[in-house]
C-alpha cells in the first residue's frame, strides 16, 4: 500500500486525482442544469416583478 501512496503522490505534494466516473459525471451535469434552470425561472420572475427585491 505504501508502494501506490508514493506512485500516486506528486513532487509538489498534492495526490492524484482519479478521473470521474461516467455516471457522477453525467449525474452532475443533471445537477448543473437543474440549478442553471432554477436561476434563469427565479431571474425571470424578478425581471417580470412577480418576486420584488425591493417590496414597497
Amino acid at each position: 500500500m505504501a508502494d501506490d501512496d508514493e506512485r500516486l503522490a506528486r513532487p509538489d505534494g498534492h495526490r492524484y486525482d482519479a478521473p470521474e466516473s461516467d455516471e457522477d459525471r453525467r449525474s452532475k451535469e443533471w445537477a448543473y442544469g437543474a440549478l442553471g434552470l432554477l436561476f434563469v425561472v427565479l431571474m425571470v420572475l424578478i425581471v417580470t416583478g412577480t418576486v420584488p427585491i425591493f417590496p414597497h
